[in-house]
């Protein structure tokens, strides 16, 4: 990726991300990861449009 760059659809996609992973540690910090959801087969914590019911 370039130094600033407009993240479209299109670039997500080309990127492979189509979700975020926010995680709080026991130190106060937030952690923020880009990440590729399979919607076949989501990770046991995902929520919203792609969460398993």
């Amino acid at each position: 990726m370039k130094e600033r760059e407009v993240l479209t659809g299109q670039r997500l996609n080309e990127l492979e991300i189509n979700g975020i992973r926010l995680t709080k540690f026991k130190n106060g910090e937030i952690g923020i990861e880009f990440i590729w959801i399979d919607t076949e087969n989501p990770p046991s914590d995902a929520i919203g449009w792609v969460a398993k019911k």
